[in-house]
């Protein structure tokens, strides 16, 4: 008997946590099974973020091209450390971005970005990106010149 109104509790609070979660215009939930999930809908883009030694680190992005409109990238961190994707939008090449002295390169192009993920972690997040070049990045120390970055573009 008292399982039926713990169980109804349980989806009213549900209900809520997606209602609440989907009135962001670039929002992420999180489910039950600790992946993090878009709110919106767009087209999925996926992108894995790893390492092959503590020196070699790499981006594999699919599909690297995608019209504009909402777009929802799945990013999965299999790497040993922590992970994130900055979006920049630039014309510069994905290769050829200035990296400061602090071993970073400059987010002034960022429209938006999925931060630090632990190793092992996936997060789901919708952009909404308009049509032009760009280029995703890992901007944690070091990690853009070891490899982290791929160009991506963005149709009419």
């Amino acid at each position: 008997m008292r399982r039926a109104p713990a169980l109804a509790l349980a989806g009213l609070l549900a209900a809520t946590t997606v209602a609440c979660g989907s009135s962001k215009k670039s929002s992420t939930t999180t489910t039950a099974a600790g992946v993090t999930a878009p709110a919106d809908n767009g087209t999925p883009v996926s992108v894995e973020a790893g390492d092959t030694s503590d020196t070699v680190q790499y981006y594999k992005v699919a599909p690297v091209s995608v019209k504009a409109g909402k777009v929802t990238v799945t990013f999965k961190n299999t790497g040993n450390r922590q992970h994130e994707m900055i979006v920049l939008k630039t014309d510069a090449g994905f290769d050829s971005l200035t990296v400061g002295s602090d071993n970073k390169v400059s987010e002034d192009a960022s429209v938006g970005e999925i931060s630090e993920t632990d190793a092992g972690k996936t997060v789901v997040k919708t952009f909404d990106l308009t049509a032009g070049k760009y280029v995703l990045i890992c901007n944690i120390e070091k990690h853009y010149a070891q490899g982290m970055r791929s160009a991506f573009t963005v149709t009419p």
